[in-house]
């Protein structure tokens, strides 16, 4: 028996559920078998039940069509686990037909739509005729069968025979007459169907679904709970659209057979409305519940004008509160914008409502995968009492998984030029540095070497010439690292060996790193050669799986999206086969096919307990007493039919049939239903670019004429609607406009905190760090920045930008830093006494050079520049380079280290092709303390060399004390904010008038972009945040004395 149960609310369908449930089945052990659109609507109903009866258990969830395939299985012999003519499968059954040029040039239509076609396109128009055919099959079953006895004057029909004809004809229809049949001559065998069955909140049923149910429940328990929006009959109401069509067309006197009852009803409830009249005809026990939700607020006056079928034009204004704001629009410029609005509106009203929790809300996006990074953002960023509880109901595993989109990364490695960008990508991923034992520092190692071998794209010549491109080797994957190992096996000969220069990498202990990433290297090349073949799915699959365990070694928390991708590798291999294909594919078609499967949405918990985010497909119908909608944008809802031009239902259209858009305008109307006490809807309505106007969704615009016609004021809706600026920093939000606040204090604009003093980043100093080894270098690069020493080697706060992005071409020309590479390199040569043309050869080897004559006019050029270095340097040199010399010393139980080159006896001598400048002189002072620290009397003189002469630092007796005097510096600097800053402090040691003047114009910089001042670097902005205009004190005059005081004095005296 066919028991049909009506009622506008969700909860009341639910009680209606339980206490049918409340009557056991024969079978104790016999799960119940309830249907349902979704696992939202299963969640909410377990959860709901539980808490009515105390336990909710052996319950077995099904979709519908999952429930007819069991129905069918249990019933009728030889029914297949797997459907061949899911939308899925029939894509595959269809692609061999696209190709064949035999059959589709038969068909002139299909044949003209195929013109000009490469293998991707046919198999685009696969996967559409796939969903097609899935759609006819629910929705046009006499089309099937008439095309099946031979009927087919259409290309979709002929189409449709070879399917038939060359592979499996077991589709539902077929499985469905055999159960008519069997259930007519009374041959099902007992208990094959199950004793009761619910099928509950289900939306958009076929009628050959429905009459399917309806025979059925002939021979069972059948009960269909129906989300009924209205208590009255609306089966003929129409729109206004609707209405003046039909006035066109049968003139005035039409009018007075036409209902319209609810205007938003009529206009946004074609399905329902339709599912309605479809039901009202069958053969069945009915119950009704209906509940008026009230008319004390705005929410609650459309809530019942719905159910109780009234037209608010023909009822009087209802008496509202003039703060009544239980609908609310906002208008934002960009999807961040509506986050972050709706980020500080929760908190507003959960500071407004404390019964009101995180699991009452709901937020609905239409199009959650653009979304749900910018939620993350938001909501996961959030700390303290701004935090709130919150999770994505579904997404897709390309969207969230660095491990899919790594995969992703290598299937599409053979349309790209294997560049450094691409590489450099794969190795961020730390799942793939896992599986060749690759650290972070490795990779910063490595993408150093790549920047230094000038490494931009390519394999090797043999690749550059399978693209036809006579383009110098050097700069390829092969080319620059054979260099680097052959620097590890035969060092800085400075020679030319077989065509290569070796590049010395300084330290032999990296050979292993060096070694890993040509072996990561290899894999790569290997399978970029691999994926350019063709392949059966099968294979096609089995490769993807050997991506899978070659590049990737994924930690506990990606390996639940290891198995889910995995699992949809093997759902497309299982697509395949339930298809019979077996042809080979091209990996654009492979790509797309796999894409496609990983793009689909990934189930989440929609009962998280905390604020829920989920698609409108995704549990619209449970109830939530704050109800919010995002991206309701003009462009976005309600959808548009991705096969339009091709779906054959839209040219007949029936009773029944399901269209995007009406979905979508009911989506809108069961949210809007499903609301307890609030809606929040929010939409891109201004353009983040020139701030024009941009129209919301058509439902929201109805909604709002609605409330302006209901309440008589037509700018009722106007004041319900909050336009947000385009800034989150807008001093709007913190100066009192109406409707607007934040609760971002960090977003509070200089002038709105006058009076607010900036707290320091320090409270207390750190406790001092344990003495041990201190190489020169780590103490030259903390003078060179305390504050960067303090924040990212102790507290691991880093501020730098983003690196620059790696060169994906061969250069074209040098930039400035290229330049004084190229340069220190020809001052190198010419100090080992090298000509001229060899180091140009060497340097065009080594791809330091753009090619052709561009690079050597380049090379002319630096080694040009270098020559009045030379000049200085020659007396100092005496025709060779000084000796290398290990020096350590300890300093208050620190071992200060370095290796000292260019120490000979006149004394260490140091060079730069730059201008001396603060960061220059610290490393060449620093390195003459060293040099003259031993416990003797010190004898060393240093020569810094730079264009305009020599500077030399005399040996210095108190070079021990200067130096313990800096490593207290150090060991200081590491426990608080130190107020040194290399540039203002040579500005102010270099002043012969006025040094702290000198030193503030450095501090602060100018309005040019060219002078930045020092205060800007991230580490000093943040360090000294509260004291920025005040921190040039005494405490600074003294470090800058001490650090640049001798250098500084030394300078003056060479140079006057």
């Amino acid at each position: 028996m066919l028991h049909l149960h009506h009622a506008n609310r969700l909860e009341d369908l639910a009680e209606k559920l339980r206490r049918n449930l409340e009557t056991p089945l024969s079978e104790v052990l016999t799960p119940e078998i309830i249907a349902v659109p979704g696992t939202a609507i299963s969640e909410w109903l377990t959860i709901r039940l539980a808490a009515e009866t105390g336990i909710s258990a052996n319950i077995r969830w099904l979709l519908p069509a999952r429930l007819l395939w069991q129905i069918f299985r249990d019933t009728l012999d030889e029914v297949p686990d797997s459907n061949a003519f899911s939308a899925d499968a029939l894509a595959w059954r269809v692609l061999p037909a696209l190709d064949d040029s035999t059959f589709t040039s038969r068909h002139s239509a299909l044949s003209r739509y195929l013109k000009d076609s490469n293998e991707l396109h046919r198999w685009q128009l696969a996967r559409q005729m796939g969903r097609l055919y899935e759609q006819y099959l629910v929705f046009r079953p006499d089309w099937v069968i008439d095309w099946e006895r031979g009927d087919a004057a259409h290309w979709q029909g002929a189409l449709w025979q070879r399917l038939i004809s060359e592979g499996d004809t077991r589709h539902w229809l077929r499985w469905r007459n055999q159960l008519f049949d069997r259930l007519k001559a009374r041959s099902i065998s007992d208990g094959a169907l199950p004793e009761r069955l619910s099928l509950f909140a289900l939306t958009g049923l076929s009628p050959a679904f429905l009459e399917l149910i309806s025979t059925v429940a002939r021979h069972t328990e059948v009960h269909l709970y129906h989300l009924n929006f209205s208590g009255g009959y609306w089966g003929e109401i129409i729109s206004d659209r609707e209405r003046a069509r039909l006035l066109a067309t049968h003139g005035e006197e039409a009018d007075a057979y036409l209902d319209q009852g609810n205007r938003l009803l009529a206009s946004m409830g074609r399905l329902g409305r339709e599912t309605l009249v479809q039901l009202i005809g069958l053969e069945a026990n009915e119950s009704e519940n209906y509940q008026v939700p009230g008319r004390s607020t705005l929410l609650g006056v459309i809530q019942s004008d719905i159910v109780e079928l009234l037209d608010s034009r023909q009822a009087p204004p209802p008496e509202l509160a003039a703060d009544d704001r239980s609908i609310e629009a906002h208008v934002c410029h960009g999807p961040m914008r509506e986050v972050e609005v709706l980020h500080d509106r929760l908190l507003d009203v959960f500071e407004r409502d404390p019964s009101l929790t995180p699991a009452d809300v709901r937020v609905f996006i239409p199009r959650l995968g653009d979304y749900a990074p910018l939620i993350e953002s938001v909501f996961g960023s959030a700390t303290g009492s701004r935090h709130i509880p919150f999770a994505l109901a579904e997404h897709a595993l390309t969207e969230q998984s660095a491990l899919v989109q790594g995969f992703l990364a290598l299937l599409r490695l053979p349309q790209g030029r294997l560049d450094a960008r691409e590489v450099s990508a794969l190795l961020d991923l730390p799942m793939l540095r896992r599986r060749f034992a690759l650290t972070e520092t490795d990779v910063e190692q490595i993408l150093t070497w790549i920047e230094a071998l000038g490494i931009h794209w390519g394999v090797d010549a043999e690749d550059l010439q399978s693209m036809a491109l006579s383009v110098n080797p050097v700069h390829t994957w092969r080319s620059g690292t054979d260099r680097l190992l052959l620097g590890f096996a035969l060092g800085d000969t400075g020679s030319v060996y077989e065509g290569y220069i070796p590049v010395l990498p300084g330290d032999s202990s990296l050979a292993e790193t060096a070694g890993r990433w040509r072996g990561f290297l290899e894999q790569l090349i290997a399978l970029r050669q691999t994926l350019s073949e063709p392949y059966p799915l099968s294979r096609w699959i089995a490769i993807c799986h050997q991506i899978l365990d070659r590049f990737f070694t994924p930690d506990d928390a990606e390996m639940d999206n290891m198995v889910r991708l995995r699992q949809r590798l093997a759902g497309l291999a299982s697509d395949g086969l339930v298809a019979g294909f077996s042809a080979p594919l091209s990996l654009p078609v492979l790509r797309d096919a796999v894409e496609r499967r990983i793009g689909d949405a990934v189930g989440g918990r929609f009962m998280s307990g905390g604020v829920t985010f989920a698609t409108l497909a995704h549990g619209r119908s449970v109830p939530a007493r704050l109800t919010c909608l995002l991206g309701m944008n003009g462009d976005h809802f309600p959808g548009r039919e991705s096969a339009y031009g091709l779906d054959r239902m839209r040219l007949e259209p029936r009773m029944g049939d399901r269209h995007r858009r009406d979905e979508d305008r009911q989506a809108f109307l069961e949210v809007l239903s499903s609301a307890r006490s609030a809606l929040y809807i929010s939409y891109t309505g201004a353009s983040a670019r020139d701030d024009s106007v941009q129209p919301p969704s058509i439902v929201v615009s109805e909604l709002l004429e609605e409330i302006d016609a209901l309440t008589g004021d037509p700018n009722r809706s106007a004041a319900l609607t909050v336009h947000h600026p385009l800034q989150p920093f807008s001093r709007r939000y913190f100066d009192g406009s109406s409707g607007l606040f934040s609760y971002a204090e960090e977003m509070l604009p200089p002038e709105a905190a006058v009076g607010r003093e900036t707290p320091p980043l320090f409270e207390v100093a750190l406790d001092a760090p344990d003495p041990g080894d201190l190489p020169l270098d780590r103490l030259v690069d903390f003078l060179a920045n305390p504050a960067r020493a303090l924040l990212k080697g102790r507290l691991n706060i880093s501020l730098e930008s983003g690196a620059a992005l790696m060169p994906v071409r061969e250069p074209m020309a040098l930039d400035a830093r290229g330049r004084r590479a190229l340069e220190r390199a020809a001052l190198a040569a010419q100090i080992s006494k090298e000509e001229a043309g060899i180091f140009i050869e060497r340097s065009r080897l080594g791809g330091e050079l753009p090619s052709g004559t561009p690079g050597v006019l380049a090379a002319q050029r630096a080694w040009t520049e270098a020559a009045p270095v030379m000049v200085h340097l020659a007396p100092l040199l005496d025709g060779e380079r000084g000796k290398t010399v290990a020096v350590e010393t300890e300093l208050g139980g620190w071992r200060l280290n370095a290796v000292l080159e260019n120490v000979g006896p006149k004394g260490q001598v140091l060079w730069s092709v730059d201008a001396l400048s603060p960061w220059v002189m610290l490393r060449a002072w620093c390195a003459h303390l060293l040099l003259n620290s031993d416990a003797g009397a010190p004898s060393h003189h240093t020569h810094l060399v730079d264009v305009e002469g020599i500077v030399s630092f005399l040996p210095e007796e108190d070079a021990a004390s200067t130096l313990h005097e800096l490593v207290g510096l150090y060991r200081e600097g590491l426990c608080r904010p130190l107020p040194f800053f290399p540039r203002s402090a040579w500005a102010y040691v270099s002043a012969a008038k006025t040094p702290l003047a000198n030193a503030y114009r450095t501090w602060a910089g100018s309005e040019h972009a060219s002078a930045v001042g020092e205060s800007a670097d991230p580490f000093f902005a943040l360090a000294f945040r509260d004291r920025l205009d005040t921190v040039l004190d005494s405490e600074f005059e003294s470090l800058a004395s001490l650090v640049f005081g001798t250098p500084a004095q030394r300078v003056q005296e060479a140079r006057g």
